[in-house]
């Protein structure tokens, strides 16, 4: 069981530094992952085991990504053997980031979800395991951070009414922005407009007051809207609910560290699901992502995957003595 864990976690290792090429890291992981059905009742018990330290902020993200499966029919490979055709299909990976205000930068994904979309019902599926594990408002959760998906805001109505506060994201909104800026401000000889937008649209959030935020989108607007009204009109459409995190005290000062936080661990959090994309099944999908959930684990607590690995050996051997 230990040779599964580590022979795994050495290949998307190597992957993930650029020790294999793609071609043999794909073939070697889903080779593994087809031995590694003893690791999937480490996925269920990480899905179903008790919060007991609950944070005080969650965000809430999908990440889309490719599930290779077999199709009935053949075709030639290069050595002329007859092989099944591979289809790919689009899946996202529904996530759930929790971040504690304790000063301390920690964070940990809770929990993930393998849907077709990004639908309400897709989404009431993860909220309701993470409701029955334990994140709720009384145990310590205040404010949930998410972009701005219908489906996602019906499913947190649904499990969780009004009992915790919605943030919008705010790197979601600054990169809608970034994204407007870029067809509106064209060209080389705009690169310093483009940067200097999107630096004094960054420094509104850093306000005393959600008052003061106001005052200073109020100011960058009137400066922008000439050259850029499309990138204007995205942040000041639904503001308000960008500035939630200020009607926490214990929240807010540090929820401006947390931001750039949250936007490091989203960047790693995709970078590390697509380098394990070719996927065999949903259990081979579902093992790989579970590898690379404990990857970053390991790698934000500054911990070894010589000691991540070896504590999984032991969690299996504990299920399969």
């Amino acid at each position: 069981m230990c040779f599964l864990v580590v022979v795994c976690a050495k290949v998307c290792a190597r992957s993930a530094n650029g020790g294999v090429r793609p071609w043999e890291a794909a073939w070697d992981c889903a080779r593994s992952y087809r031995r590694s059905n003893q690791i999937a009742p480490l996925v269920a018990q990480a899905q179903r085991e008790p919060l007991t330290d609950v944070p005080t902020v969650v965000q809430l993200d999908g990440i889309w990504l490719t599930i290779q499966s077999q199709t009935q029919k053949e075709k030639p490979d290069r050595s002329k053997r007859r092989r099944k055709e591979r289809k790919g299909q689009r899946v996202v990976v529904l996530v759930a980031l929790g971040f504690w205000n304790d000063g301390s930068g920690r964070r940990e994904i809770l929990d993930w979800e393998i849907a077709k979309s990004e639908a309400h019902t897709e989404w009431e599926k993860l909220l309701n395991r993470l409701w029955q594990r334990g994140l709720r408002p009384e145990r310590g959760l205040q404010m949930v951070v998410r972009d701005g998906s219908g489906g996602l805001g019906e499913a947190l109505a649904f499990v969780y009414g009004s009992t915790v506060l919605e943030q919008r994201c705010l790197f979601h909104k600054l990169r809608n922005v970034a994204d407007k800026v870029r067809s509106e401000l064209k060209g080389e000889e705009k690169r310093e407009e483009r940067k200097q937008l999107l630096e004094q649209a960054s420094a509104i959030y850093p306000a005393e007051s959600a008052a003061q935020a106001h005052e200073r989108l109020a100011r960058w607007a009137e400066h922008w809207r000439q050259q850029a009204p499309q990138a204007v009109a995205t942040l000041e459409r639904d503001f308000e609910q960008t500035l939630v995190y200020y009607s926490l005290p214990s929240v807010a000062r540090e929820w401006l560290r947390t931001t750039s936080l949250l936007e490091r661990a989203n960047r790693q959090l995709r970078r590390k699901f697509h380098q394990a994309l070719t996927f065999g099944s949903r259990k081979g999908a579902e093992v790989a992502i579970y590898l690379q959930v404990q990857r970053l684990h390991a790698h934000w607590t500054d911990e070894s995957w010589w000691e991540t690995s070896h504590a999984l050996y032991f969690e299996l051997w504990n299920l399969n003595p």
